[in-house]
């Protein structure tokens, strides 16, 4: 039996695998339409901090700083900060490609994969002055609305100031 600090850490590591809208690196993304983006992704965490960070597995920056979000976003992650990863990829091959990469990098966060026949209605679904370019990952405060949109590639420094800062403004009751 585990004591002290080695149950603590057990016990936060099973409270974080068994929280809402953390998913095992080997589930396939699921399917999301532009016009499903704010019911099924934004909606659901209102009340928490949200990171949704678009990427794609075509994509080397995006490739290069998922480690470092996973990173910034490891110590928060639960209760108070929820992540979801929306991948750009194409339907056909996405689901075994995106699954693949997940999981070999050990990413463990609930995955999207776009489905749409026009990515530009996407891109308006989520923020209007969104291009498309990716990596993007937007920061939602507690009341759902954008906190912060970080453009191309970050840093684990960069990611991990922007969700502190959104994690410091407190929920409006």
């Amino acid at each position: 039996m585990k004591t002290g600090p080695a149950r603590l850490a057990a016990g936060w590591a099973a409270l974080l695998l068994a929280a809402p809208g953390i998913a095992r690196a080997s589930e396939q993304p699921k399917l999301i339409r532009p016009e499903q983006y704010e019911a099924r992704i934004v909606a659901p965490k209102k009340g928490r901090v949200l990171v949704v960070h678009f990427w794609a597995t075509w994509c080397e920056p995006c490739r290069e700083e998922l480690p470092e979000l996973t990173a910034a976003t490891g110590p928060a992650a639960g209760r108070d900060l929820a992540v979801v990863l929306v991948s750009l990829d194409t339907k056909r091959t996405a689901p075994a490609d995106v699954t693949r990469f997940l999981a070999r990098e050990k990413v463990g966060f609930a995955s999207f994969l776009v489905k749409t026949h026009d990515p530009q209605l996407f891109f308006r679904a989520v923020d209007p002055s969104w291009e498309g370019k990716i990596p993007l990952t937007m920061i939602y405060g507690r009341d759902g609305r954008v906190a912060s949109r970080l453009r191309g590639r970050q840093s684990r420094e960069t990611f991990a100031a922007a969700i502190q800062t959104a994690l410091a403004v407190p929920a409006v009751r």
